[in-house]
């Protein structure tokens, strides 16, 4: 995931940190992809392309899932 020549605030690892802290405070339970990207990329300024790959991991390992209503939510909620 990381590379030399790559920013290290700018990969899954840490962008995957931010969105845990994010959805731990959230007092609702879920949260719609693209307010979650709105945050995230007023963060980092990062693209779709290296937010989605942060959800594929995030969800890979277990931490968000995908709720009836489409939205992401903290799996351990």
């Amino acid at each position: 995931m990381l590379t030399i020549d790559s920013d290290p605030t700018i990969n899954p690892v840490n962008i995957g940190a931010f969105i845990i802290l994010i959805m731990n405070d959230m007092t609702h339970i879920d949260i719609s992809i693209s307010s979650l990207y709105e945050i995230t990329k007023n963060e980092f300024n990062l693209s779709y392309d290296v937010f989605v790959y942060t959800l594929d991991w995030l969800y890979v390992i277990g931490v968000i899932e995908l709720n009836d209503r489409g939205n992401i939510q903290y799996a351990t909620k």
